[in-house]
């Protein structure tokens, strides 16, 4: 199995780097192997997705993907949600190429799928031209991952890209398209411009009131009032309710006898390594290499700098090696045996392992004990004192709840009842997202009250920033009409302003533009005339940046336009601009050749890019058509939920 074949799929190699990144993010990873697990042990969530011939995609499969992303950290869980339904049509789309792969009668043969896997996984699981199969089973498995479905991925992703290659194939990139894009990048101008800036004009923008009232009147289905509650809030603060907590050693005690194992430790060695890694290869050479930093170490050399400059473990070696504290059953067996064997200040000879020569220094040795309670008082009281204070806070959540419901006009009685550590909160005339006095603006007590009417209260409590607790009446409710011409008066002001606005910017570089042609092309003495200065850019292609304007790519019309051509109105980043182009020049078209490889190969890497993904719809499409594609939306929008709710 896995016999060394030298034929590479680069898309294939690609994507396989990715999965294999999750093995091989650092050897703190090799040498724990449950570092970084988050599997829990539930039952695979087999609701299908989508079913692409007799092939059904799982939401199970889908969350694997998802979790292995947020565990390499290759997305900020905050953002994932942005990315989840590219993710499931990136699957679908892959399972459905793949269908059209075998139907069109490409296939990828066993062996063929084994040395795609062995050009791409990390040389420590490579023996004699094979992957070491038990080892990677193992590492893959703390992903989610089996050997089986590392090959079927294999061998889908071999489909598709071989069926994008055929797709491909016949992608050709002209010499005029060469030389038209050879001068887009490089061709340059220089240009006049004058900066019309909104704030120049605002004075003038200034509506009449019969400016207001006449824009209020063409837009009046477009103004409305949202509906308002006014609310009294029992707020409870657990600072106050932590303040009167206060332990006895007695409680502490007892405590400490309910908890004991967890402050239980196992015999532990603090460690530090030097890691050359080697294989079938080039083991001799490495042996080498690290009996001669062995040397070195036994000769009074700097154990930590020898580290930073030679180890091969990612995981550690910026750390001078350390790995920290390790128990027995976390490393491999022979690392285990040598740091467990070592003494505080010892060092290892060489160590072999399946990821090479290792070097281990130890730097504590720790027999297994109970922590006595003088060691752990601190935490046990912390520990005390957050469980009471969470019991307490929930307790008084609860009971303010029940209150409130009983006597919803009387707040004042229920934080007097409830004691010094409840308020009240007063808030009149809220709108969703407005900041509420002494709390400020909370998602979460807004989204609370929002389908409350007059006399009603919070379905629960609610937990605000601080952990403190709040539970909120309506004492007034004003529901969401259209609004009057009073109560819209101040946004019909400002949106009528904006909108003279733009139109007098607008207006101002129209007049520009026709004053300068008038002016025989001259931008300079026509902006004089108007207040309005021109400035000169430097020579610039489209990639430049102009000062005041914004990129030189919005400027279209000035690469294409012929010498001393004043245009505009034009967006720039501070306003709208006049344009008059000054000088041109053209690409050296002796440095086309040079370009020429890159120029061709961006072309046609986009041209098929462009190709495949055509192809790629219109298959799904008439896979769709055909009954052989069924994509299940309700499924996919409860696993884009779930994860919107996570971040």
């Amino acid at each position: 199995m896995f016999n060394l074949f030298r034929s590479r799929d680069k898309l294939v190699r690609i994507v396989l780097t990715g999965l294999l990144g999750l093995v091989g993010l650092s050897m703190v990873t090799y040498l724990i192997p449950g570092s970084g697990t988050t599997t829990t042990g539930a039952p695979a969530d087999t609701t299908v997705v989508a079913t692409i011939g007799k092939e059904d995609l799982t939401t199970q499969q889908v969350s694997l993907i998802v979790q292995n992303m947020l565990r390499s950290r290759q997305y900020p869980p905050g953002v994932v949600a942005i990315y989840v339904p590219q993710i499931v049509q990136q699957m679908i789309s892959d399972r459905a190429m793949a269908y059209e792969a075998g139907r069109l009668g490409i296939q990828v043969t066993s062996d063929e799928a084994d040395n795609a896997i062995v050009d791409t996984v990390p040389a420590q699981y490579v023996k004699d031209g094979k992957v070491d199969a038990a080892t990677l089973s193992a590492i893959l498995q703390q992903q989610g991952v089996t050997l089986n479905d590392l090959k079927a991925d294999t061998t889908r992703e071999l489909l598709v890209s071989r069926l994008k290659q055929i797709v491909g194939q016949s992608v050709v990139v002209s010499q005029a398209e060469i030389e038209n894009e050879f001068h887009r990048k490089n061709d340059k101008v220089r240009i006049q411009y004058a900066l019309l800036t909104p704030a120049k004009y605002q004075a003038e923008a200034e509506p009449t009131d019969a400016e207001v009232k006449a824009y209020y009147d063409a837009h009046k289905a477009t103004f409305t009032v949202p509906q308002k509650h006014s609310l009294a809030i029992v707020l409870i603060d657990p600072a106050k309710v932590g303040a009167s907590l206060n332990p006895s050693d007695a409680d502490i005690q007892k405590e400490y006898r309910a908890s004991a194992d967890k402050f239980r430790t196992p015999e532990r060695v603090n460690v530090r390594h030097i890691l050359i890694k080697s294989d079938a290869t080039n083991d001799a050479q490495m042996k080498a290499k690290a009996e001669g930093l062995l040397k070195q170490i036994q000769g009074g050399g700097d154990f930590a700098k020898l580290a930073k400059e030679n180890s091969q473990d990612p995981g550690s070696a910026d750390k001078g090696g350390e790995l920290g504290w390790i128990v027995k059953g976390q490393t491999v067996p022979e690392f285990e045996k040598a740091a467990f064997a070592l003494q505080p200040g010892q060092t290892s000879g060489l160590i072999k392992t399946v990821y090479g020569y290792h070097i281990l220094q130890v730097e504590q040795h720790e027999q297994a004990r109970l922590q006595p309670l003088e060691e752990v008082k601190a935490q046990l009281t912390t520990d005390y004192m957050q469980r009471t204070l969470n019991n307490a806070m929930q307790n008084l959540g609860d009971k303010a709840l029940a209150l409130l419901r009983k006597d919803p006009l009387h707040p004042e009685k229920v934080a007097e009842t409830l004691g010094p550590a409840a308020s009240v909160i007063r808030a009149e005339g809220l709108q969703a997202g407005d900041p509420i006095p002494e709390i400020g603006v909370s998602k979460e007590l807004s989204d609370a009250v929002t389908p409350l009417r007059k006399g009603e209260v919070t379905a629960g409590f609610v937990v605000l920033s601080g952990n403190k607790v709040a539970v909120a009446t309506v004492t007034d409710y004003q529901a969401a009409h259209p609004a009057t011409f009073e109560e819209a008066k101040t946004e019909a002001h400002n949106r009528a302003s904006g909108e003279k606005l733009q139109t007098i910017v607008n207006e101002k570089a129209k007049e520009l533009v026709s004053k300068a042609q008038s002016m025989g092309g001259d931008l300079e003495k026509a902006g004089k005339a108007m207040g309005i200065e021109v400035k000169t850019s430097m020579d610039v292609d489209r990639q430049a940046s102009i000062e005041g304007f914004g990129l030189a790519s919005n400027l279209g019309d000035a690469f294409t336009k012929p010498e001393g051509t004043v245009f505009g109105p034009v967006s720039a980043v501070s306003g709208q601009a006049v344009v008059k182009v000054i000088a041109k020049t053209p690409a050296n078209i002796a440095d086309l050749p040079t370009q020429m490889p890159v120029i061709r190969a961006q072309l046609k890497d986009q041209k098929t890019t462009d190709r495949a993904k055509l192809f790629e719809d219109g298959v799904k499409k008439r896979l769709q058509q055909e009954g052989k594609l069924k994509i299940h939306q309700d499924v996919i929008t409860r696993i884009v939920q779930s994860y919107s709710t996570q971040s």
